[in-house]
């Protein structure tokens, strides 16, 4: 699988990465155009995909508070979204979560 739309049906969500430095960090976004995971160029102007694959078969819960995931979380990169209740948490690795709100397209 290449993209994240792919994976949870949506063009737009929140995707978590956690591991990488002291505070965990998100980009909200429309991830329809990105190949991989997105990320912020190196300008930070923008996002983009380094490509990588999105494993198959990644299981999926509901939950009902979208914003206890965004707790002690730096939102790096944010398009104009109103953050939802609810959504569909992926986790594809134990660095990654990805969240595809309910009502965002």
């Amino acid at each position: 699988m290449r993209t994240l739309q792919e994976l949870t049906g949506q063009e737009s969500g929140i995707v978590i990465y956690e591991g990488y430095g002291s505070i965990p960090e998100a980009i909200v976004c429309n991830w329809s155009h990105i190949d991989g995971y997105p990320r912020i160029d190196p300008l930070g102007l923008m996002v983009i995909g380094f490509s990588e694959e999105i494993p198959d078969g990644i299981d999926a819960e509901h939950t009902d508070d979208v914003a206890s995931f965004l707790d002690g979380v730096m939102i790096i990169f944010a398009d104009d979204e109103e953050m939802p209740e609810h959504g569909t948490v992926y986790r594809p690795n134990e660095n990654i979560i990805i969240i595809a709100p309910e009502g965002w397209n």
